[in-house]
Formats: structure tokens, C-alpha cells, sequence
């Protein structure tokens, strides 16, 4: 599939949309909307991340080996910034007492990753301004509010402008 200037895989397209209609199967609620084109890089970076029964937990999500989770969802990205129109962001924030794996955190995409303190209204205020910025405004605040139990916040954003 061609997507903007950069080619997708049909691997990777039909595994999106496996993760639809999976979801669309158990979401069939009026008012429910998804995003599986959205979710699913997030989700391949997280079982690249991670061990035990979540990675294969994650992976059967996916439909996708573990260890070839993270290069699919860098391609699948690179798809989606070559469509016109089409914003498409990735954030993962974790508290400053989260240890994460360096060689892991590092692999995944520039500005994706970032910190949150125990002050919760600089962090609600950085994450409301990521959620505007990623969607040119169209999202003005994360409609999630930190608590002091939380340890990670994960989000994506797509935004696409058409005529």
C-alpha cells in the first residue's frame, strides 16, 4: 500500500486491520469510536518493551512477532506522516521513579518519551500542550487527569484536515 511518499507493507495494513475488526467485534456500542491505525504503534513499541505473558499478550494483539514489533510500527508511522493532511503522534510519559530500560527507551521515536514529577499540575499542563500541539489545536487537553498513582500515561493523536 502506497501511503503519502512512503510505502506500508500489506503485512502491516492487514495487521491494523485485523486489530479493527477485533475490536469493532467486541466495541459495537453506540458511541464508541476507535483507532486501531492510531493504537497499534504504541502497542508495537510496548511489546517490543516488554517480557513474560505481556509480550505475548501484546504480540497475539498485534499479530506480530514481539522482536519485529517495533520496526513494523516505525514503518506504519512513516506511512502515515507521508499522508497529506494527516497528523499522527505518539507520546509515552513515565514518573520520574519508573525505571525503564535504556537500550528500550532509545529505540523508540524522537520526542515520544518524556517525565512527569510529583508536581501534577506541570505535568497535566505539558501533557494538555502536547495533545494541542500533535493536533493542531484540535485536541485542546489529554482527556486523562494524572493522579498521584499514576506511574505511565500513554496517548496517540491523529488529526487529518480534508476538504
Amino acid at each position: 500500500m502506497r501511503v503519502g511518499t512512503s510505502t506500508v507493507t500489506g503485512e502491516t495494513v492487514r495487521r491494523v486491520n485485523g486489530l479493527t475488526a477485533r475490536w469493532a467485534q467486541v466495541l459495537s456500542g453506540e458511541g464508541t469510536v476507535f483507532s486501531a491505525p492510531g493504537v497499534w504503534p504504541l502497542l508495537a513499541f510496548l511489546a517490543d518493551g516488554a517480557a513474560g505473558p505481556a509480550r505475548a499478550e501484546l504480540a497475539g494483539a498485534l499479530g506480530v512477532p514481539a522482536e519485529q514489533a517495533a520496526g513494523a510500527a516505525r514503518e506504519l508511522l512513516a506511512g502515515l506522516a507521508g499522508v497529506a493532511g494527516l497528523d499522527a503522534a505518539l507520546g509515552l510519559w513515565t514518573h520520574q521513579g519508573l525505571a525503564l530500560r535504556e537500550e528500550w527507551r532509545a529505540g523508540l521515536p524522537a520526542g515520544t518519551h518524556g517525565v512527569f514529577g510529583d508536581d501534577l499540575v506541570t505535568a497535566q499542563e505539558r501533557l494538555d500542550a502536547w495533545a494541542a500541539e500533535r493536533t493542531g489545536g484540535l485536541v485542546e487537553r489529554m482527556p486523562v487527569t494524572l493522579t498521584r498513582d499514576a506511574r505511565m500515561v500513554l496517548a496517540t493523536a491523529l488529526a487529518l484536515r480534508t476538504d
